[in-house]
C-alpha cells in the first residue's frame, strides 16, 4: 500500500495502475489497485468527517469496502450482508475524478438513506424487468438532483459525472413535458409508466464511463459467474448494471427482500446518525433529518397487514367426511363427521367509476395474490360503477384483466346485495377497492367480513355504517 496519505496523490497513482493494467492485464496490478483502494476509501471517509458533510463520513464508517473486478455495475452498497458493504469495481470508478468519485459515494448513500432498495421491490409487484430499469431511472433523477442543489449550496467538491441521470435529462430522453425537479422516485416512475416509456438500450448505473478518444465500447463479455479470474474493464464495457443492492438478483423475487433492505436500510442510518453529535445532526440537510424522522416512526398497521390478519380470521367452512365420526352421534359410524374446508374465500370488489386509477387497481390485485400465494384461496373479482359490470375469477396475478369495465357513477349497494343473495359467500372476506365516495348507507353485508381499502384518505368513504374497517391503500 502506498504510504502517501494524500488523496489527490493516491489517487494519480490509482489511475496510473488502471492504465497499466489495460495494457498488460497482469493480475498482479489487481492486487495492488485492492490494497490502494482500502486506503482510498479511508481517506474518502475521513475527508467527508473532518473537512466536508460529516454526516455522509459516519455512514462510510458504519460499512466496509469490497473490490469487485468482475462487476459490471460502478459502484453499490450492499444491504444483504452485515455490516453493509460499500462495493465497487475500481477499473470502472478510477475512470472519473476526484470530486465525480466523491458525488458518486454520496450518490450511492442517498439511495440508502431514502429507501430506493426496498422501494424498489415494493413498486414492482409484478417483477417486470422493465420497470426494474425504468425504477433506477427515476432514483437516479431523485437523488441527482437533490445532490445537484447540495453543490448550487456550495458543496463545490462535488461534481455531477456527464451522463448523470437528471429531472432534466430524464425528460429529454423520454420526451417528457412538464417535468418537475426535485420529486421522489416515485413522482418520476410513475411518469414514465404513465407515458408508456419504454428503457433505452444505453448505459444505465450511476452515469456512462468517461471514454478516452478509443470510441464506442465494446460489448459486455459473457462473465457466468464472476470469479477472480475475470475482470471488467471500461474497455469491456457497453452497458453498466443497474444498482445492485444485493449478492444475487434473485433476491429481487423474494416477496421478504423489501423488509429486508429496508431493515437493513434503517440499521445503517440509525448506526450512522449515533455516532454524530448533536452539533453534526444540526447540520444535516431538512431531507436527512426528514428522512431519518421518517423511518423512526412507530409502525402503522397499513392494509396489507389488516389483510393479513383478515385472511387469517376468515372461517372457510366444513365439509362432510367419513373420515371422522360425527361430533354429536359418535357411536353412529354410518354418520359422516366434519372438517374445517382449508380453501380461504376472498371476493375483491373494484369501484370502477372514473376517478379511480387502472394502476391502482392493478397494483391492489396483486398485492391480495402475493398474500395469500401460499394458501389455498379462492379470489373472487367483481367490477362494478353503478352497477355490476363484470366478476370473474384468479388464481395468479396474470388472470387479473388489464382494462375494468365501467367508469359510470359510484354505487356499493349492487354488489352487497349480489353477496348477500349467494350463499358460497358467506364465509368469505370482502375486499372493497374504492376512492370512497358513493351511497350514504348499504345493506347489511352477509359475508364473513369486509375490509374497505380507500385510494386516498380512509375518511372519504361515505358511507356511514360501513360494517368493517376503512384503511388507506397508500398507506403501505
Amino acid at each position: 500500500m502506498t504510504s502517501n496519505n494524500n488523496i489527490s496523490t493516491l489517487l494519480c497513482n490509482m489511475q496510473r495502475q488502471v492504465s497499466l493494467y489495460e495494457k498488460n492485464r497482469d493480475s498482479a496490478i489487481l492486487d495492488t489497485i485492492s490494497s490502494d483502494f482500502q486506503h482510498f476509501a479511508q481517506l474518502v471517509t475521513l475527508f467527508l468527517i473532518s473537512e466536508r458533510d460529516t454526516y455522509y463520513g459516519y455512514f462510510f464508517m458504519s460499512m466496509s469496502f469490497r473490490t469487485n473486478f468482475a462487476s459490471s455495475s460502478i459502484a453499490g452498497i450492499r444491504l444483504d450482508e452485515y455490516p453493509p458493504v460499500f462495493e465497487t469495481n475500481p477499473l470502472l470508478l478510477l475512470k472519473f475524478n476526484m470530486n465525480e468519485i466523491l458525488y458518486i459515494f454520496c450518490h450511492e448513500v442517498d439511495h440508502v438513506l431514502f429507501n430506493h432498495p426496498a422501494e424498489m421491490v415494493k413498486s414492482n409487484p409484478s417483477k417486470d424487468p422493465s420497470i426494474y430499469e425504468l425504477f433506477n431511472y427515476a432514483a437516479d433523477a431523485a437523488v441527482n438532483d437533490l445532490i445537484n442543489q447540495e453543490i448550487q449550496n456550495g458543496r463545490t467538491y462535488l461534481s455531477m459525472p456527464k451522463g448523470a441521470i437528471t429531472s432534466h435529462s430524464l425528460a429529454d430522453m423520454f420526451g417528457l413535458n412538464n417535468v418537475l425537479p426535485l420529486q421522489n422516485y416515485l413522482y418520476y416512475l410513475n411518469l414514465l409508466i404513465e407515458n408508456e416509456c419504454t428503457p433505452p438500450r444505453q448505459q444505465n448505473g450511476i452515469a456512462p464511463l468517461p471514454q478516452d478518444g478509443t470510441g464506442a465500447f465494446g460489448s459486455v463479455p459473457s462473465m457466468g459467474t464472476p470469479d477472480d479470474s475475470t475482470t471488467v474493464t471500461a474497455q469491456d464495457v457497453s452497458s453498466l448494471e443497474d444498482h445492485s443492492w444485493s449478492n444475487s438478483v434473485s433476491s429481487h423475487l423474494d416477496s421478504d427482500a423489501s423488509q429486508k433492505y429496508e431493515a437493513a436500510a434503517k440499521q445503517l442510518i440509525n448506526s450512522a446518525v449515533s455516532m454524530a453529535s448533536a452539533e453534526t445532526r444540526g447540520l444535516m440537510p431538512n431531507r436527512f433529518k426528514q428522512q431519518i424522522a421518517k423511518i423512526n416512526e412507530p409502525a402503522r398497521l397499513n392494509w396489507k397487514q389488516l389483510l393479513k390478519r383478515y385472511v387469517g380470521t376468515v372461517q372457510s367452512g366444513k365439509t362432510k367426511t367419513k373420515m371422522r365420526l360425527n361430533r354429536r352421534q359418535p357411536k353412529r359410524f354410518d354418520l359422516s363427521g366434519t372438517k374445517t374446508d382449508t380453501v380461504i374465500k376472498i371476493v375483491v370488489a373494484i369501484d370502477t367509476s372514473a376517478s379511480m386509477s387502472a394502476d391502482d387497481i392493478s397494483a391492489a390485485l396483486n398485492e391480495v395474490t402475493s398474500i395469500v400465494s401460499k394458501r389455498k384461496h379462492q379470489i373472487t373479482v367483481i367490477e362494478c360503477d353503478s352497477q355490476i359490470q363484470r366478476t370473474y375469477e384468479i388464481r395468479t396475478p396474470s388472470d387479473i384483466k388489464p382494462n375494468v369495465q365501467g367508469r359510470g357513477g359510484t354505487a356499493f349497494t349492487p354488489v352487497i346485495e349480489f353477496l348477500n343473495n349467494n350463499a358460497q359467500f358467506r364465509d368469505a372476506l370482502l375486499i372493497y377497492f374504492t376512492d370512497g365516495f358513493g351511497e350514504m348507507a348499504i345493506p347489511k353485508p352477509c359475508v364473513n367480513r369486509i375490509l374497505w381499502v380507500i385510494v386516498g384518505d380512509a375518511q372519504n368513504l361515505s358511507v356511514g355504517q360501513p360494517y368493517g374497517i376503512a384503511v388507506s391503500l397508500n398507506e403501505g
